[in-house]
């Protein structure tokens, strides 16, 4: 009997169990014989597939550093490679200053970073062993339903290989309450299998024994999100080519065009997604494109959105087209069908390169995103990300969000113009900071040698 049947057949017992329970007159003592037999049946491929794959499920310890502050964090991660290759979340090993992997035998190994993904939240690490590691067999998340038996296995609150079982409850799930939300392009896979703290970075899976996802992130029960396999391979093996990732970009922001936007465009049948903003000196711009255009196709595919989480379609269309090329949008322009090409460019970076002062405070680069984000005025400068309280730069009054536009008379345009600047003032008793804070400059006084002497006895 083919599994796929075998499946439908225990679910046919589980419901015959509980008519039964509810009117147990009607149960014959053979039948009830034959519903314990399916139920033993189910645990049997539970423990088997569960045995299968926590082989190939690691242990991950991650020291950070907020500030001053050092912290460790628990995660996961899946074998996906015999040469110690291991996928687990970006946002596990994000700003790590070491990674430690620790297999099933319980031994620990260094790990480094091969590559990361902000976009669709992995990364891929590798550690050094002559262990002979054991590889989990993939599946194929594009043919998941809803409703799906899966066990999701993983290192919740630091308990190993920890197994929970549950459904596939939706599929194409976007997040939007997120910090990160609207860095990601990724459709989520929810289940109600248990991610807790501790379980992101390891394996969804099917009772076939396939890893159909990369568990992310949890929001307590009936609420977890897995990155599909899918995704998660062609990411991987990206990395491996490369370490990075080229996404193509356009350069629009986008809205969904609901019913009432298109009535009021003139056509309540129209489906699309509406232009609301064009960046500057972008693809889009170059192409002529404008506010108020409505995309109904990309490179002959329909696009269409009436809510907000239908834009992540046409958010990762645009993603996996290749730089350099051209593409085809056909567009609504009041009321009038026009088609338009746009050469593709690369995404610009979407993690900010952060750089850690001796003065008490950090700063980032000026990305796009952070731009837009900040609703800045310009792209030029350092922006503050954090004060050490009680430092140089605290007493000095500097505050995060302050964009730094002048250190002394060194023009700050970007974070390698920071960087050369402080190299040649690092020695000054009194460093002068021109920032912006809001509209207006502002000067700050830093006063390091100061701070030296009031630290000696």
């Amino acid at each position: 009997m083919k599994k796929s049947v075998f499946f439908v057949f225990l679910l046919s017992g589980f419901l015959f169990f509980c008519i039964n329970m509810m009117h147990p007159d009607a149960a014959s003592a053979k039948d009830d014989r034959k519903t314990l037999k399916l139920f033993q049946d189910l645990q049997g491929i539970i423990i088997s597939v569960s045995n299968t794959i926590k082989p190939s499920v690691v242990h991950i310890e991650v020291v950070k550093k907020t500030g001053q502050i050092k912290y460790k964090s628990l995660a996961s991660g899946l074998v996906v490679d015999r040469k110690g290759f291991v996928l687990t979340n970006d946002h596990v090993v994000d700003d790590a200053m070491s990674i430690t992997v620790t297999l099933p035998s319980k031994i620990e190994y260094p790990a480094e970073i091969i590559g990361t993904d902000k976009q669709t939240d992995l990364a891929l690490i590798k550690i050094k062993t002559e262990e002979e590691l054991l590889v989990a067999k993939l599946g194929n998340s594009d043919e998941v339903e809803v409703g799906e038996w899966v066990i999701a296995i993983g290192n919740p609150y630091g308990f190993d290989r920890t197994v929970s079982f549950g459904i596939v409850s939706g599929k194409g799930r976007v997040l939007h309450n997120l910090p990160i939300a609207n860095q990601l392009i990724n459709d989520f896979i929810q289940t109600d299998a248990a991610i807790d703290p501790g379980s992101s970075g390891g394996p969804l899976v099917n009772l076939k024994g396939e890893v159909i996802g990369i568990n992310s992130i949890g929001f307590g029960r009936g609420q977890s999100f897995t990155i599909p396999i899918n995704i998660a391979n062609e990411v991987k093996d990206k990395l491996l080519a490369s370490g990075t990732i080229q996404r193509g970009w356009i350069g629009i922001a986008i809205q969904p065009l609901s019913r009432d936007y298109a009535r009021y465009f003139g056509n309540p049948q129209l489906e699309g997604i509406l232009i609301s903003d064009i960046i500057a000196d972008s693809p889009a711009q170059r192409a002529g494109l404008l506010p108020g255009d409505i995309v109904v196709e990309y490179n002959g595919e329909k696009t269409m959105a009436e809510k907000e989480e239908d834009l992540n379609k046409f958010q990762v269309l645009v993603s996996q087209s290749e730089v350099g090329k051209p593409a085809r949008l056909k567009i609504v322009r009041e009321g009038v069908d026009t088609s338009i090409s746009v050469e593709i460019s690369m995404q610009p970076k979407v993690k900010a390169d952060e750089f850690e002062t001796v003065f008490g405070f950090t700063v980032k680069e000026i990305t796009d995103v952070i731009y837009r984000q900040y609703m800045l005025e310009d792209k030029e400068g350092v922006m503050v990300s954090f004060v050490e309280v009680g430092g140089a730069a605290s007493t000095a009054l500097l505050e995060e969000e302050d964009v730094i536009k002048k250190v002394e008379d060194f023009e700050i345009k970007n974070l390698d113009d920071f960087k050369k600047s402080l190299d040649q003032v690092k020695d000054r008793e009194r460093i002068m900071l021109t920032v912006k804070r809001g509209k207006n400059l502002r000067f700050v006084l830093l006063l390091p040698k100061q701070e030296e002497k009031g630290a000696t006895p």
